[in-house]
Order: C-alpha cells, then structure tokens, then sequence
C-alpha cells in the first residue's frame, strides 16, 4: 500500500509546554489559558480546509499515484471543524476510494459518539501523545491534563471499535525520574497499543 503524509488543517487549541504550537500561538498573540490547557479565542486561531478540497485532493493522490493510506498529520485531527469531518466522510463514505487515514489526535477527543464519524471518515490507526504516567507531573510540567482514566477509556473505545492504537510518549524530561519512566512502561503495557 502506498501512503502519504497529509495535513487537513492549522493549529491546536491546547498550549502544552514542550510543543513548538505555543510558540506559534504566541506570535500570532494567543497567549492567555484558560481551562485545561486550551488557549483563549481557539475557534479564531484554529483552521482547515473545506472538507471538498480535502477530498478533491485525496481523490487525485488516488487516481494519479495509488495513494491509498494517508498520514494525517494535522496538530489534533478531531478538533478540525466538525461540519469540515461530516463533509469528508460523506464523501469518502460515498466515493468508493480504497483510501484509509491514520490521524494523531489526543484523549480528550476519544469518545463512543465520535466513532460512527471515525469510521465513516475510514480512520484505520490513531496515535495519541500519552507523553508519561505521571498524571500529576503532566499537569503541572506539560499542561496536559487528560486523566490516566481518560486515557485507558480513550484506547479501550478505540480497541472496542475495531481501530489501530499507537502512544506517544517522552522519556528523559527534566526533573523525571527513573521510577516515573518504569511507571510510564507499565501504563503502556496496560495500553496495549498495537
């Protein structure tokens, strides 16, 4: 199968400390928090193309060069538009492309009403940024704060709908210790990611 990396859309809502995106919303003066990490006036920042335009051109990397598993590598692929995603997957639902994506989005964004959308849209993997098992120290180093609840409910909805899981994780921060990367080992083990 020939594949490609694509991008939908621009930006993220979330300000996690480490990703080169608060930079970005930085320059462009998104700068304030507010709950759970998201930044103030996302909705002004984030952008995507048309669901139209992102089939036209999945349709052409298909009909010209066999393209048939696309890389989604927007920031986080389930805060695109939601009429933008009903767009795509009415017309990939209806097309008969054999195309299936891979997307990177983040736990918060798992939920069992998003999988009917997921699945028309022939969301095949998703990687998600776990980063590590330390709930406490993502929250008050990274500003990340899906629970570890969250995040196990997150793959076993994922597992349950019959979609690939992979999690991102970092190993080596400042100030982690070698206790919290064995425990960022188990909690993947618990994962099971494929």
């Amino acid at each position: 199968i020939k594949g490609v990396d694509y991008e939908l859309s621009r930006g993220c809502p979330y300000s996690c400390t480490y990703c080169v995106e608060t930079v970005i919303q930085k320059y462009y003066g998104f700068n304030k928090i507010v709950g759970n990490g998201i930044i103030r006036g996302a909705k002004k920042y984030l952008r995507n193309k048309s669901g139209k335009r992102v089939f036209d051109e999945m349709k052409y990397l298909y009909e010209n060069y066999e393209i048939q598993y696309i890389r989604c590598q927007d920031t986080n692929f389930l805060t695109i538009d939601r009429k933008t995603l009903e767009s795509l997957s009415q017309l990939l639902e209806s097309s008969g492309l054999n195309i299936m994506l891979y997307i990177e989005t983040r736990p918060e964004s798992i939920k069992p009403n998003i999988i009917p959308l997921m699945k028309k849209l022939k969301i095949d993997g998703v990687g998600m940024g776990i980063e590590l098992s330390s709930e406490d120290f993502r929250k008050s180093s990274l500003n990340r704060y899906p629970s570890q609840e969250k995040i196990v409910l997150a793959f076993k909805i994922l597992k349950e709908a019959g979609i690939k899981r992979t999690a991102y994780n970092i190993i080596g921060l400042p100030n982690e210790t070698e206790e919290m990367i064995l425990e960022t080992i188990k909690f993947n083990q618990e994962l099971e990611p494929e």
